[in-house]
């Protein structure tokens, strides 16, 4: 890590696994284990050289030296492979220190990194909040961006500071995910003739629980059209039409 002591105004993500030191230590190490193996691919994308990564023993605390949004990138890109593991996140923008622990590795100290902690424990199993100085830089620089954030009011720490605090809808991850299956879909079915996939389109459509609304997804225009009809039929109300991403 270059020029050590410096400080920088840096993008934090902090993550830990929910409730990890009431768990007995065998599944301490498991979950650790998978916990691991998820921040690593998701940080795969991520330059060395532009991430300092310190281990928190429950979780970890990632800074980012670039572009403030690749926070969020690998965010999303965690809960996408996160399975029933119990993370919670928080992300902020502020001042950090880049320095040396006494093993020699590379270690951030900081407003920054401190807010980061803080936006994270307001969070639940499952969530993903930012710091008002984040969404005022992210949201932008594009609408997506914008789009993706949802004001959760003011929140205070126990020291009584107060914080601002935006989460990230969950229809948004649920719908980059489901874009992202039907995408390598598509690109499998290009690729030549695949038995696999032969009656993919007779596949039952998927219901996601999002909060506050329900999303149907499917391979084919029909599944998702019966499957809003049993929704219809239980009382459920249509708010929105139906959109094709990916899929023939």
């Amino acid at each position: 890590m270059e020029e050590s002591g410096r400080t920088r105004v840096c993008s934090v993500l902090f993550l830990d696994i929910v409730d990890y030191s009431k768990r007995d230590v065998a599944e301490q190490v498991r979950l650790k284990n998978i916990f691991n193996l998820v921040m690593t691919s998701a940080l795969g994308h991520v330059e060395p050289e532009e991430r300092v990564v310190v281990d928190t023993g429950d979780g970890a605390a990632v800074t980012f030296l670039g572009d403030p949004e690749r926070a969020l990138y690998v965010a999303l890109e965690v809960f996408d492979n996160v399975g029933e593991l119990p993370v919670r996140m928080g992300i902020n923008l502020g001042p950090v220190s880049l320095m040396k622990d006494l093993n020699g590795l590379d270690n951030v100290i900081g407003d920054g990194i401190n807010v980061a902690q803080r936006i994270m424990s307001f969070a639940d199993s499952g969530e993903l909040f930012v710091s008002r100085q984040f969404y005022d830089i992210v949201s932008r620089l594009s609408d997506d961006y914008a789009a993706m954030f949802t004001s959760e009011g003011s929140r205070a720490d126990k020291h009584k500071r107060a914080f601002d605090v935006y989460s990230v809808n969950k229809a948004v991850r649920v719908g980059r995910r489901v874009a992202g299956e039907q995408l390598k879909v598509k690109k499998k079915r290009r690729s030549g003739p695949d038995t696999t996939f032969s009656g993919m389109d007779r596949t039952p459509a998927q219901v996601f629980d999002v909060g506050t609304h329900l999303l149907v997804s499917g391979y084919s225009e029909a599944s998702v059209k019966e499957a809003v009809q049993k929704l219809l039929e239980k009382g459920g109300k249509q708010i929105g039409v139906a959109s094709q991403v990916g899929g023939k």
